[in-house]
């Protein structure tokens, strides 16, 4: 066989090989019970939840593809015995949207007002055909009850943070919070300054998180945790935020931002990974976009 013909069908292999990992990846869900109505699934993307009400079941985020989004709706209906009723999008991100086609036409799909705006305006090719019966068909602007039999859940736009128009899910009776991607557990966070995102305005925040009345903690990517995982998380946001202002009253460049040692609450942080491949959110990532922000060098997409 040619030296080519070898290369080629090495180069086939290869990707018929990435192909079954991804596939194998992407159907791979576990399930964390943290009791007999609420679970995390975890799976390729961010974190899912399931709540079971006697109005039916409640899903939070649906992950990266259709066919995850399928699978999460059978899983969350066999834990709960209830068909879902209600589905919640904590913000635009494919991660935590591209699922939604997986779930039946006519679901109620809830999320604020910026984020329906932000997937017709910056992720349009994904939500056409059919996929556009499964965008967000109920929205507000600050905050919505809904009130399910034996489960009150309160969705609430605290501020601005991951982008401009995240959601936070505060499930009462159970005394759970879950905060999409306002909440990385001991992960570098994506900062979306190109949808409102802010460094200098995520602290603050968060304060407005803290002042409700929860005990666990269920964050956008990273284990469950608690209300001092939660400052512990705010306490790096803070130094972050702290960084870029020093940048912007020093006129530091961003070689010399990248290299601050200021940035010491981040100690046992990791970058995200994406079915083992790095996305870049790292330790350089969330300087660099400190220094934008607080210098100006970016510009809003939506």
């Amino acid at each position: 066989m040619k030296i080519w013909k070898k290369a080629l069908l090495a180069i086939v292999l290869l990707i018929a090989s990435f192909a079954v990992y991804l596939l194998v990846n992407v159907r791979s869900l576990e399930v964390e019970s943290l009791s007999s109505d609420l679970h995390v699934i975890r799976g390729v993307g961010g974190n899912t939840i399931v709540l079971k009400t006697d109005a039916g079941t409640v899903v939070i985020d649906s992950m990266t593809f259709p066919m995850q989004g399928g699978l999460i709706r059978e899983k969350a209906e066999a834990l709960t015995g209830a068909e879902v009723v209600l589905l919640i999008n904590t913000h635009y991100h494919l991660d935590h949207t591209h699922g939604n086609p997986g779930f039946a036409a006519g679901t109620q799909v809830v999320s604020t007002e910026r984020t329906l705006s932000h997937l017709i305006a910056l992720d349009a090719d994904f939500w056409e055909g059919d996929a556009a019966l499964l965008l967000p068909n109920e929205t507000f602007t600050n905050q919505k009850q809904f009130n399910l039999g034996n489960k009150t859940v309160t969705v609430i736009h605290p501020g601005r943070g991951h982008t401009d128009g995240d959601l936070i899910v505060l499930i009462e009776e159970d005394q759970t919070l879950v905060l999409g991607d306002l909440f990385f557990n001991q992960h570098y966070p994506n900062i979306d300054l190109e949808a409102g995102g802010s460094v200098q305005e995520w602290s603050s925040t968060l304060d407005n998180v803290l002042a409700l009345n929860f005990s666990t903690v269920i964050p956008g990517h990273g284990s469950t945790s608690d209300r001092m995982g939660l400052i512990g998380f705010q306490r790096f946001i803070n130094q972050l935020a702290l960084i870029g202002q020093l940048a912007a009253n020093n006129k530091d460049t961003l070689e010399e931002t990248l290299a601050s040692t200021r940035l010491t609450a981040d100690q046992d942080y990791t970058a995200i990974s994406f079915a083992g491949i790095p996305l870049g959110l790292d330790r350089e990532f969330v300087l660099r976009r400190t220094w934008e922000e607080s210098t100006r060098n970016f510009e809003i997409k939506n």
